[in-house]
């Protein structure tokens, strides 16, 4: 199989992180406080299951008002990151373990709907 595609876009990538890296385009350095300045900010996506496009939905509104104002030649600031602490990410460690102990690592589901019901219906009849 060949990996000619994505060998090229990893070139396209690493040329264009090597440019923003060079040109510090995405660090806010403010030299006055007569420079204008942009502060983006949305609330931290909270990891209680995987990402869907809700969440793409909610960042990508502030990261293109951010994108436009750095063109407009603002000092732009926008922290971004994700909340995983809590019992959100305690279930998610929960599900993962219930799958691997149920269809192994790297698993192996069955192949059947009927299957899936059997094994699901096991698992709640054991004491925790």
């Amino acid at each position: 199989m060949s990996t000619a595609k994505r060998d090229f876009l990893v070139g396209i990538e690493k040329r264009y992180q090597k440019l923003w890296a060079t040109e510090k385009l995405f660090e806010a350095n403010v030299k006055s406080t007569e420079d204008e300045k942009y502060f983006g900010c949305i609330p931290i996506p909270y990891m209680n299951g995987r990402l869907h496009l809700g969440h793409c939905f909610t960042i990508t509104k502030v990261e293109y008002a951010a994108r436009y104002q750095r063109l407009k030649g603002k000092n732009v600031l926008f922290p971004f990151g994700y909340h995983v602490t809590g019992m959100p990410i305690k279930a998610c460690a929960d599900k993962l373990k219930y799958e691997m102990a149920t269809f192994g690592c790297p698993p192996v589901f069955p192949l059947d709907t009927e299957d899936i019901a059997v094994v699901e219906t096991e698992s709640f009849d054991k004491d925790p």
